[in-house]
């Protein structure tokens, strides 16, 4: 019997399939309301028996979890998906994640949706729920069946898979190996679920309190500092963003303290940042070293959040968006007259950079011009929107604040990605006239470096032979790979350059070699430069599918050049080290922001079927640009019903500010 259940619940696992995308039904329309009571039966499918059937299943799941299901039945979803309509019901009823669930059914439609907190059940688990359970007694007509089925589920904190029918001896030997692979799949399951478990709680601490982060498990704290530095920094980045349109408007003074915020807040996110980079370098760490520098990573980021959730209402105030709309929609049409007479210039100087160099020396920006595109779009439907609304009569304009932030903000990314272009093809055209100079540079220092091994006394002989040899091979790749990928091969003959000169002036004290560091200083810097603004420019407009880790290599790139540029008067070639650590951080960077991209773009199109950046929908590309619309300076750390919802979901916030949320479930035909 042990082996029976076990091979159950691995074949109630095997059979979960993919829920069927909702179509829109058009019914008689009923939008979403007030809910007064567990039941609310506007459709008039249950008789008295059934009303006392599903009370029952609803006391009981509360007596059990102090969990509230709340069933409603309408005729119509007005034609919405189940699931959006439930939505906006938990928004009105202001629903809690962890204590409210919500069975919605349109009768006639024949749509319906079942949404819960992930800390009241798994995503997972509710899905097993609402196909195993829930749906086929809708298909059946079972109305009261449906919400029982749906109340004991949750009760039960796990959907039933269906059972296992008889087996013969001759697979006894295949149900023990099942067996097993259940036993390891059912530990990972409960591993999962537990460290699920542990970051929603995570979540609930105060995260600039030491002492209530000290409660939490080290694969809490770190999921908390991984998700708390990605949530911050993207409001730091959004408030940035928002900011600079607020000076341009109202002038410095105006907005003094705004600046003041967001300074604060960059600082204590860079805090956060370089603690991160101790985390992930390859020198392990004590448990208690590990737990120290994931709380201030954590606090950090909390700091620079509050930084920005301090000055939320008086910035807000600042840009009454309804009150100045009319002219500021003016100001975007033009804005986005002007962006889209770029388009074709860039399209053809990026086709040109194309036909010059490789794939690689472009990765940055091949598919900026596709990108400003879909930002364009995405402007021109909410200018559009916008002017609908400030036409309407005041108190009907819900939405144009949404409307108007969210035009700015795609035309900021879509003038950031057309500058990229125009940068990059300075950057390589620099790059290309350079190089022979470089060439010619380092020649100098290979061949001084033959005459001082020529001469049969130089003092680190063999290191300065080593070097001599990379340097003659950096030559030979610039020759070779000069016209593919300037940027790359400079880089190379740089940092190769700078490790001779370096050698020659530790044998040498000649004039000459200190003026050679100085030039490869310069060199080193300009190409540091050049990648870091690149990637930085990579993130900012992906900035919603880009995760901890090329941020972190990012915010490392930069402080070395900052130190780069510090020592470059008392210590020309340990500047020169930092320059080269920054270029190599930021191409570190470049690889992972490509990485969380294309990952993000496959997801987004299994789940949606749409496109990325380089296609596809405008609001798809919108939600990896990090286009995140919401209220005025939110803290990233607030809350709110956001993040994934079952099938569609509600995006969070984005504007001088941050935001969450633990929402699951889903719905669809039946």
């Amino acid at each position: 019997m042990w082996a029976a259940r076990v091979i159950g619940m691995l074949l109630a696992i095997l059979t979960v399939g993919a829920l069927l995308s909702p179509s829109l039904p058009m019914a008689n329309a009923e939008p979403p309301l007030r809910l007064t009571a567990a039941v609310t039966d506007n459709a008039g499918v249950l008789d008295a028996s059934g009303l006392a059937e599903v009370t029952g299943a609803i006391d009981g799941l509360y007596n059990a979890r102090r969990v509230r299901l709340w069933v409603v039945y309408v005729d119509s979803f007005s034609g919405q998906t189940g699931t959006t309509w439930a939505q906006e019901a938990m928004r009105i009823n202001d629903f809690q994640s962890d204590q409210d669930a919500i069975l919605a059914v349109a009768t006639q439609d024949r749509d319906y949706a079942l949404l819960a907190g992930t800390a009241i059940m798994s995503n997972s688990d509710q899905a097993n729920l609402r196909r195993n359970e829930v749906e086929p007694a809708l298909r059946q007509g079972d109305w009261a069946g449906a919400a029982t089925a749906a109340a004991t589920g949750l009760k039960n904190e796990n959907a039933s898979g269906g059972g296992l029918s008889g087996v013969g001896t001759l697979i006894f030997l295949a149900m023990i190996a099942l067996a097993v692979l259940a036993l390891v799949m059912w530990g990972r399951r409960r591993r999962r679920k537990r460290r699920e478990a542990e970051f929603a709680a995570a979540k609930r601490v105060d995260p600039a309190d030491p002492n209530a982060l000290a409660a939490l498990s080290l694969d809490a704290l770190d999921d908390l500092s991984k998700s708390i530095v990605v949530e911050v920094d993207n409001a730091v980045r959004t408030s940035d963003n928002e900011l600079t349109l607020a000076v341009e408007e109202f002038g410095e003074r105006d907005t003094a303290p705004f600046v003041h915020a967001v300074t604060g807040a960059k600082t204590a996110l860079t805090q956060a940042f370089n603690v991160r980079q101790i985390l992930d370098d390859t020198v392990p760490e004590t448990p208690q070293q590990r737990r120290d520098l994931l709380t201030r990573v954590v606090v950090a980021a909390a700091r620079a959040d509050d930084e920005l959730e301090a000055q939320r209402e008086a910035f807000g105030k600042l840009r009454d968006l309804v009150i100045n709309a009319p002219d500021r929609l003016d100001t975007l049409t033009q804005q986005m007259v002007d962006l889209t007479a770029r388009i074709e210039p860039a399209a053809q100087t990026l086709a040109a950079l194309h036909t010059q160099f490789s794939e690689t020396a472009l990765a940055s920006i091949s598919g900026n011009v596709d990108t400003a595109k879909q930002r364009l779009s995405f402007a021109d439907q909410n200018i559009s929107q916008g002017r609908a609304l400030v036409a309407k009569p005041a108190g009907s304009q819900g939405g144009l604040v949404d409307a108007v932030r969210a035009a700015e903000s795609s035309l900021g990314q879509a003038r950031t990605l057309l500058d990229a272009v125009d940068s990059a093809s300075t950057d390589i055209n620099r790059a290309v006239a350079a190089l022979p100079a470089a060439i010619a540079d380092i020649q100098n220092g290979i061949d001084a470096a033959g005459t001082q091994l020529a001469s049969g006394k130089v003092p680190r002989a063999t290191e300065l032979a080593t070097a001599r040899d990379a340097a003659a091979a950096a030559v030979a790749h610039a020759q070779s790979a000069g016209t593919s990928d300037p940027l790359g091969a400079f880089t190379q003959l740089t940092q190769a350059d700078a490790q001779l000169d370096r050698l020659l002036a530790a044998i040498s004290d000649e004039l000459d070699t200190a003026a050679r560091l100085n030039r490869a200083f310069d060199q080193a810097l300009f190409g540091a430069q050049s990648q870091v603004r690149s990637v930085s420019d990579f993130i900012d407009t992906r900035r919603g599918s880009v995760g901890p880790e090329a941020r972190t290599r990012l915010a490392e790139a930069v402080r070395q050049l900052e130190a780069a540029q510090a020592l470059k008067t008392t210590n020309t070639s340990e500047a020169i080290q930092h320059a080269n650590g920054a270029a190599m951080l930021a191409a570190q960077a470049q690889s992972m922001a490509n990485a969380d991209v294309n990952a993000a773009q496959r997801q987004y199109t299994g789940r949606y079927g749409g496109g990325g950046f380089g296609g596809g929908g405008g609001n798809t590309g919108a939600i990896l640009g990090g286009i995140l619309i919401g209220n005025l300076l939110s803290g990233a750390l607030r809350g709110g019903i956001g993040g994934s919802v079952g099938g569609g979901g509600g995006w969070s916030p984005g504007s001088f500010g941050g935001s969450g949320g633990d929402w699951g479930g889903g719905g669809g035909r039946f």
